[in-house]
């Protein structure tokens, strides 16, 4: 009796074992297989196609994709084999050009759509596989329309500039490019059969590449249009160029504040960590912080200069930094903003209407205890080597509104303000702020224009679409 319940136990077990086992099998059958995912919206277009491979913990040794009729694939497009890799994801891109076969072969029969055949050999813990599969896509290789291109043509040398154009429906994102690392979004208005767009932009401290900006259009389908439009860039003053010498017990006294440490003495290496290496980390913040339109905000008033101030220091200075008794810089720099003097501690307030969206009482690196405020329309301006700071993230200020006192944080020689003006995320004149008749044509009398041509007070508009 004893056996017959021993043995029964032992082929319990081995049953629920093997159960076990062929549940994981199944498992691993069922749902360890690669899938293949088309991301541009089941459409081919001059922009190609672009997927995504889901491998699911499986080996893949091929991937192989072309294009053909329902009955046939004909046209290779993409194969990738040799690969023996166990990856999450994969992506690929297809290009396509109007000199391709299945291109030609498109336009020669003038199809409308046509199929996407794949094929993705694999291996999981039992066995080697393959899929094959056929997807139907569309065929769009008409690019958006631009049109109604106006500007008035010009920007002065690290100034910001302004075009409004015309782009089509089914445009999904337009920008401008003036050949700095940066892309300028419009502000939009959609109408009944196409889209307005305005941009505003900034060349940079030097002229427009080539004397002229870009205007691209993209629609759902990845199809892209360029067209170029003139700007002369006006060069209405020079940049300055300063030698900074800086000691070991400066660089020492800011390295111990602004990374918090107490070491006893700094070496070159020390220096360019901190005016060099945290100079580049911070400046991207600022930029990702300053890039964004924020779509229900409406820049209304002019912009002031620090009270009572005087200017030692400009937008675009370059700067050679020597340590010690070098006879060579270490480094150089632009200066991408304003040195404001005054009294120290001097009360710092909002240059114009906004919100304040990023401060940093902790001090953000090179710049101290920094403040940022939002106009609208893209437009930023940034408050740095405070000593103190009296507004919140989240409040409404005006330029009657203390946010703070002027200090030396950060990197500083000595108590100012560092006064920056940036348009979606790149450092601009601040001079064309505070010049109250040039903002008004800039930009002010530019979107009260494009918002309502009936040039309503801008006060009484409502909101604004930012892509």
């Amino acid at each position: 009796m004893f056996e017959k319940k021993k043995k029964f136990k032992l082929t319990a077990v081995i049953l629920i074992l093997c159960s076990l086992y062929l549940i994981h099998a199944l498992y691993v059958i069922f749902a360890h297989n690669p899938s293949f995912e088309l991301l541009s919206k089941n459409t081919i277009s001059y922009s190609g196609l672009k997927a995504k491979i889901n491998s699911d913990n499986t080996k893949i040794s091929l991937i192989r994709v072309s294009l053909g009729t329902k009955e046939d694939s004909i046209y290779p497009i993409y194969e990738e084999s040799s690969l023996n890799e166990v990856f999450e994801e994969k992506f690929i891109s297809i290009p396509l050009n109007q000199e391709d076969e299945v291109v030609k072969f498109i336009k020669k029969n003038k199809l409308k759509s046509l199929y996407l055949y794949y094929t993705i050999n694999y291996s999981n813990k039992f066995f080697d596989s393959d899929i094959n599969k056929k997807i139907k896509i569309s065929i769009d290789f008409e690019p958006p329309s631009i049109k109604s291109v106006r500007t008035d043509s010009y920007v002065y040398l690290g100034g910001i500039g302004y075009v409004t154009y015309e782009t089509s429906s089914d445009t999904l994102s337009s920008y401008v490019e003036t050949e700095i690392d940066n892309k300028f979004y419009p502000i939009t208005k959609v109408n009944e059969n196409s889209i307005s767009n305005l941009v505003f932009f900034t060349c940079g401290n030097k002229p427009c590449k080539n004397g002229k900006i870009k205007i691209i259009a993209e629609d759902l389908s990845g199809n892209s249009l360029v067209l170029s439009k003139k700007i002369k860039t006006l060069r209405n003053k020079k940049w300055k160029t300063s030698d900074i010498a800086v000691d070991s017990d400066f660089v020492k006294n800011k390295y111990n504040e602004i990374f918090n440490t107490s070491i006893k003495s700094v070496t070159v290496d020390n220096f360019l960590e901190l005016n060099l290496e945290l100079r580049k980390k911070n400046n991207l913040k600022i930029t990702s912080e300053t890039r964004k339109i924020t779509k229900n905000l409406i820049t209304l008033g002019k912009f002031v200069q620090l009270r009572n101030s005087k200017v030692f220091s400009r937008y675009s200075d370059k700067r050679d930094y020597f340590f010690n008794d070098m006879e060579s810089s270490l480094m150089t720099t632009y200066h991408w903003g304003y040195d404001l003097s005054s009294i120290e501690n001097a009360k710092v307030y909002a240059s114009s209407e906004g919100i304040v969206t990023f401060l940093s009482n902790n001090g953000l690196g090179i710049y101290g205890k920094t403040i940022i405020i939002d106009h609208g329309l893209g437009f930023y301006s940034l408050y740095s080597h405070l000593s103190e700071i009296s507004v919140d993230v989240g409040d409404m200020v005006t330029s009657k509104v203390v946010i703070g006192k002027t200090g030396q944080t950060g990197l500083a020689f000595g108590d100012h303000l560092h006064f920056g003006s940036y348009i979606q995320g790149v450092p601009f004149d601040s001079n064309e702020l505070w010049d109250k008749k040039y903002f008004n044509q800039k930009v002010l009398s530019v979107y009260t224009n494009f918002i309502n041509p009936n040039n309503m007070n801008l006060k009484s508009q409502g909101r604004l679409k930012a892509e």
